[in-house]
């Protein structure tokens, strides 16, 4: 039975396998399937394995407590990571869902709209294909690239999240009211209205966003979602601080 030495042996659906394993409460049972897992062999093979067995094997394995490397390639085949700060809205809106969401069970998808078709202009400039597909249908591409060579971009993007957050601090506040306002418990019928909006407007917030960017017309909704995140974000910035 083969098993990896490292992380550059692992793809990334083996990851996200092994990954998801760690829900499983009874230890043995939990060693045995990242075992089976880790040797691509049924979990069924290694049921009549003992104790000591099973943890010689687990000190050939000790790699999968740590992390992945925090490199990442920036060309992976037909496709080019995508510059952080070139994102639109509809990209950073669709991103932050996934990092809601269990980023890890996700990086596959996360991978699907940082990695893009791209090609030169008649101007020698680096193009990247238009956002217009789903990350749904994508992200299968991405599950057999090894797990070293794209779960940097889970930590690039978290960093580049905590400054555009910090930097645009005043947009989000109205949020973070709203979330510390629905702890508290209801005390009347009244209360409980009060709380179900405040459920409702964290709940649909980006829509709410993008519905106002619209100016409440939804045929403009492709044409923001493509603006540019920073730029867009820059002036909602300007109209807030200038109450305008």
């Amino acid at each position: 039975m083969h098993l990896p030495k490292s992380w550059s042996e692992i793809d990334v659906f083996q990851f996200k396998e092994i990954r998801s394993l760690y829900t499983i409460e009874e230890t043995f049972s939990r060693e045995i399937e990242i075992l089976a897992t880790l040797a691509d062999i049924p979990s069924d093979d290694l049921e009549d394995l003992d104790i000591s067995e099973v943890g010689d094997m687990l000190k050939d394995i000790t790699f999968i407590n740590s992390e992945p490397s925090k490199f990442y390639k920036h060309v992976l085949g037909e496709w080019k990571f995508k510059p952080l700060s070139k994102l639109t809205v509809g990209e950073f809106i669709d991103l932050e869902y996934f990092f809601a969401n269990d980023y890890i069970k996700h990086i596959s998808h996360v991978a699907s709209i940082l990695y893009r078709k791209h090609s030169i202009n008649e101007w020698g400039d680096l193009v990247f294909e238009p956002y217009k597909y789903s990350p749904f249908e994508r992200a299968e591409l991405f599950d057999e690239y090894g797990i070293n060579e794209i779960y940097g971009i889970i930590t690039e993007y978290l960093a580049f999240r905590t400054t555009f957050m910090e930097k645009y601090e005043l947009l989000f506040q109205a949020d973070e009211s709203e979330e510390e306002e629905e702890a508290i418990k209801p005390a009347n019928s009244q209360d409980a209205k009060a709380e179900q909006e405040h459920k409702s407007a964290i709940k649909w917030s980006w829509e709410r966003l993008l519905y106002g960017l619209c100016n409440e017309d939804l045929t403009k909704f492709d044409q923001v979602t493509d603006m540019p995140l920073v730029l867009t974000f820059n002036m909602m910035a300007m109209k807030k601080e200038l109450n305008i």
